[in-house]
C-alpha cells in the first residue's frame, strides 16, 4: 500500500472518493492525481449558503461527501473535478464557472461515507498506529510530568484528544482549552457536548482577567501587525494555568499543531521546549497530518466535531482574528450576526474616536491592517528625559502615566537591588551587576512629583543598559497587567496579571523579560505620519 499523507491529492474515478494515498483500499485502482492542495469536505449548511448565490443549474452537484473544496483557492470539486471557484470579497461573494456540473451518483449520503471509509481503511490504521506509538513513547520519554490535551475545540485538538485517550487508554487525560471570551458560539456549544459526552475527561478553561473590548479601547483593536490578542488573552493566562499545574517539574501537552496550516508553522518540530509558554514540552503527534488527513479520520471513526464546521469555517478561531480571510469574515457576518454587529459597532465607534480618516474603510477591513496608536494615548509609549544638571551621567524621567511606586518592580530584572533608603514621599536604590556586584546605577524616586533620576555608574555597555531602563519604564507607563511579560518568565518571578510584582528572591536578572516586547508598548506607539 502506498505511503498515507502523501502531500498530494488522489482521487478514484471507480469509487468516487478522495484517497489518502495513490492506491485506493477499497477497489485497488490507481487514484487520478487530482491536485497539489489538499481538499475538505462540504457540509449541508454550507451547501444551502452555496445555494442562494450560485446558479440553480450547478445546484444538483451540491451533495454533502460528494462535494469537496480545496481551502487554499476555493476551488469546488464534484466526482474530482473541479467545476467551480469561489471569491469572497468584504463586499459580495463571486461564483466563477470553471467546467460544466457532472450529474451526482445515486448512492446515499451514508453509502458515500462509507465508500470513503472502505478506500482509506489502510491509510487510517496506518496514521493512527504510527501517532499513537508516538504518544506512547513520548509519554514514556517525558514519563513524571503530568499529560495534557491542548483542546480548542477544533477539527485537529478533536483528533489529538482521540488518539491520546486511545493510545493511553485512559479517559482521565486532563483538557485544557484556552478561552479568549471571543470564540465562535459553536465552539462553546461544542466544548459544552463533548464535555458531557466524556464525563470521565477533566476539563479546565484559562481567560484573561481582562475584557477583550476594554483592552481593544485602551490599546486599540487587534490587527495583523499588532497582534496583542494572542498574548493577552490566550497565551498568558494559559502559561499561569500550566504553571500552577506543575510549577516544579513542568507539563506534558500534546497539541493539534500541523505543517500544513501555515508556512510559518511548517518549520516546527514534533517535540518541542522552545515555545511561548515556560517548562512545557510540547508534542505534536499529527504535525504531518493533511487537512484531508485528518477529515477522513473523524469521518472514518465517526467523531463529533465542532458545527461550525459545517456551515463554511476552514479554521475554527476567534470571532474577529485579523489574519481570518474574507470568506472567514463573511461566514461571521451571516451565521453570528449578533455578535459581528457588536464588533462593527465598537469599530464605528474607534474610528471616531481615534478620528480616522476614512472610517467606513477601517471599518469594512482597514483595522486588520492597523500599524500604530494614532489618536489612542500614545504618550504613554514615549520617555519624556533631560539631563540632570548635579551630574553628567545622570539623567532625569518624568512618568507620564503608571503607579511610580512600581519603579523598583519594573527594574529589578536588571539586576539585584540595594534600598538605600524609603519613606512616604520617595525612595534610593541602587542596582548591581547579578556576577560582579558592580554598581550598574542609583535610581532615586519622587513620589509626589513622579520624578525619577537614575545615575549611570556603569563603565561599560552604558547605552544599552540606559536602554533598557527606558524600555521598562515604557511598559510601566503603558501597563494594563496582561501578564505577557510574566508568562515568559522560566523562574516563575513575574506576576502581572492584575497587579505587577517581582519577587525579587527569586529574579535572577536573565532578562528574559526585559528582552519580551510588550503588546501594549507595541500597539500604543505612534507610527507614520
Amino acid at each position: 500500500m502506498s505511503k498515507p499523507a502523501t502531500p498530494r491529492t488522489y482521487w478514484c474515478d471507480s469509487c468516487q472518493v478522495p484517497l489518502l494515498g495513490e492506491l485506493c483500499c477499497a477497489c485497488g485502482a490507481k487514484g487520478r492525481n487530482i491536485s497539489a492542495a489538499t481538499l475538505v469536505p462540504v457540509f449541508r449548511p454550507e451547501i444551502n449558503y452555496l445555494r442562494n448565490n450560485i446558479d440553480e443549474e450547478l445546484h444538483a452537484s451540491l451533495r454533502e461527501f460528494e462535494l469537496w473544496v480545496t481551502p487554499a483557492n476555493y476551488n469546488y470539486h464534484s466526482q474530482g473535478k473541479a467545476f467551480f471557484k469561489l471569491s469572497a470579497t468584504s463586499a459580495d461573494v463571486a461564483i466563477t464557472k470553471i467546467k460544466p456540473p457532472h450529474l451526482p451518483t445515486k448512492r446515499t449520503r451514508k453509502e458515500t461515507l462509507d465508500q470513503l471509509r472502505e478506500s482509506n481503511r489502510a491509510y487510517v490504521e496506518q496514521l493512527q498506529y504510527e501517532a499513537e506509538n508516538f504518544i506512547r513513547e513520548t509519554v514514556t520519554r517525558f514519563s513524571g510530568r503530568p499529560i495534557l490535551v491542548s483542546f480548542s475545540g477544533g477539527k485537529d485538538s478533536t483528533v489529538i484528544s482521540h488518539l491520546v485517550m486511545n493510545a493511553l487508554g485512559r479517559s482521565d487525560i486532563l483538557h485544557i482549552f484556552a478561552d479568549t471570551t471571543i470564540e465562535l458560539p459553536d465552539t462553546y456549544k461544542y466544548l459544552q457536548n463533548f464535555q458531557k459526552e466524556h464525563p470521565l475527561t477533566p476539563f479546565i478553561s484559562s481567560r484573561s482577567a481582562l475584557d477583550f473590548y476594554k483592552t481593544a479601547e485602551s490599546i486599540g483593536p487587534p490587527s495583523r501587525i499588532l497582534r496583542w490578542c494572542c498574548s493577552t488573552h490566550k497565551t498568558n493566562p494559559l502559561s499561569t494555568l500550566i504553571t500552577g499545574i506543575s510549577p516544579g517539574q513542568g507539563v506534558l501537552t500534546f497539541d493539534g499543531i500541523r505543517k500544513a496550516e501555515s508556512a510559518r508553522r511548517s518549520k516546527y518540530s514534533r517535540i518541542s521546549n522552545k515555545h511561548k509558554i515556560a517548562n512545557e514540552i510540547l508534542a505534536s503527534p499529527i504535525i504531518e497530518w493533511s487537512d484531508l488527513a485528518v477529515w477522513v479520520y473523524l469521518l472514518y471513526h465517526g467523531i463529533k466535531f465542532n458545527p461550525a464546521y459545517k456551515k463554511g469555517f476552514r479554521r475554527v478561531g476567534c470571532l474577529f482574528c485579523p489574519f481570518n480571510s474574507e470568506w472567514s469574515h463573511r461566514m461571521v457576518h451571516y451565521w453570528y450576526a449578533t455578535q459581528n454587529n457588536r464588533w462593527t459597532l465598537f469599530l464605528e465607534q474607534h474610528a471616531m474616536r481615534v478620528n480616522h480618516p476614512n472610517p467606513d474603510d477601517f471599518v469594512t477591513k482597514g483595522w486588520r491592517a492597523r500599524a500604530g496608536g494614532r489618536g489612542l494615548d500614545h504618550y504613554k509609549a514615549a520617555i519624556e528625559s533631560a539631563p540632570c544638571l548635579l551630574s553628567d551621567t545622570a539623567i532625569s524621567y518624568q512618568l507620564l502615566s503608571g503607579e511610580i511606586k512600581k519603579v523598583r518592580h519594573f527594574l529589578r530584572p536588571l539586576g539585584p537591588q540595594t534600598q538605600v533608603k524609603s519613606n512616604g514621599c520617595s525612595e534610593t536604590f541602587l542596582i548591581h551587576d547579578k556576577i560582579t556586584q558592580e554598581m550598574l546605577a542609583s535610581v532615586e524616586i519622587g513620589f509626589e512629583d513622579k520624578a525619577i533620576r537614575v545615575n549611570y555608574l556603569l563603565k561599560k555597555n552604558k547605552r544599552l543598559f540606559q536602554q533598557r531602563v527606558e524600555k521598562q519604564l515604557k511598559k510601566l507607563q503603558s501597563c494594563i497587567y496582561c501578564g505577557a511579560c510574566g508568562a515568559r518568565c522560566p523562574q516563575n518571578a513575574l506576576h502581572a496579571d492584575s497587579d505587577f510584582r517581582i519577587d525579587f528572591n527569586v529574579c535572577v536578572s536573565c532578562l528574559t523579560c526585559v528582552m519580551h516586547k510588550c503588546p501594549a508598548v507595541e500597539s500604543l506607539t505612534k507610527k507614520g505620519k
